[in-house]
């Protein structure tokens, strides 16, 4: 059963690089789905659970591996083991295309047919611990050790990227998290194709030809809210992606489908806790792995 709870934009990247989590935490019932502006990689290292995935529900086991393109509304909302140990990654959209190469995309693993992807795939255990283990220990001081941290994490990204294309010792298991019916996948691709523009129920209901109390009642139970709250999400994060382009709220709010620039304000504070004036405060600040 999904949280009913609506989802709730989080964004706690402290590194412009990557960040590495290590949890024994038991899962809390009723914790709140959310969505962010970077990739995530959440690997089950032992036990299992109930995670959830833009409007689909999956089982987890030891070697499952969660790929979350940025924007999916996710959270793990049930443990079904006594022992729940995960590893889970941050990863900065920005820096993972620096580090891929014309030959070596490592940011295949989050697309399918050039559009966003989440993806579910299987590893071996020891396998996938032997390569998470390493990025536990963060650097040190010493010459060349923040160079070989990150080469770990590359190696990681090469493996998660080669399981999804078949060229490794893992298996797909599944990319059932992008295969939402037909008439949501059209509604998530007009959205996102027409921010700027007219989003009402009305327009989306009339260029997807259905009913549209048919389609409000669909989407909400596939994607776990409301259209209009899942509008707004969408608007607010193309916000985020703008603002440090054209450093200015007033350049930016009508790109992103707001008429009024006072409300554009206050929606980004309320969902992000910050002003857009502390966001490019924050993302001009230059940040480091931590040592």
């Amino acid at each position: 059963m999904i949280n009913p709870q609506t989802p709730v934009f989080v964004s706690t990247m402290d590194s412009d690089r990557f960040e590495v989590f290590h949890s024994y935490i038991p899962v809390e019932e009723g914790l709140r789905l959310h969505t962010h502006d970077h990739y995530e990689i959440n690997c089950i290292l032992d036990g299992s659970s109930i995670f959830y995935i833009d409007g689909k529900e999956y089982e987890s086991s030891p070697g499952t591996v969660f790929l979350i393109s940025p924007g999916a509304i996710h959270n793990v909302v049930k443990e079904t083991s006594l022992r729940y140990e995960r590893i889970y990654l941050h990863i900065n959209k920005e820096y993972l295309a620096s580090r891929s190469t014309p030959n070596t995309d490592l940011t295949s693993c989050f697309r399918s047919y050039e559009k966003p992807a989440n993806r579910v795939i299987s590893s071996e255990p020891l396998r996938l611990r032997k390569f998470l283990d390493p990025l536990l220990h963060l650097p040190t001081q010493d010459y060349g050790s923040d160079m070989h941290y990150e080469q770990r994490f590359l190696d990681f990204m090469l493996m998660i990227n080669e399981a999804v294309l078949g060229n490794g010792k893992n298996t797909v298991l599944e990319n059932k998290a992008s295969e939402r019916p037909r008439l949501i996948t059209d509604v998530v691709r007009y959205v996102d194709e027409h921010l700027a523009g007219d989003l009402s129920l009305d327009t989306i209901a009339t260029q997807c030809f259905v009913n549209k109390y048919y389609l409000s009642r669909e989407f909400k139970k596939e994607m776990g809210l409301n259209l209009s709250r899942f509008i707004l999400l969408r608007r607010l994060q193309y916000s985020k992606w703008l603002l440090p382009r054209r450093e200015s709220a007033k350049k930016v709010y009508r790109s992103c489908g707001f008429k009024s620039y006072t409300h554009f304000l206050r929606c980004f504070q309320n969902e992000f806790h910050m002003t857009t004036t502390e966001y490019l405060e924050k993302v001009r600040k230059p940040t480091t792995l931590p040592r």
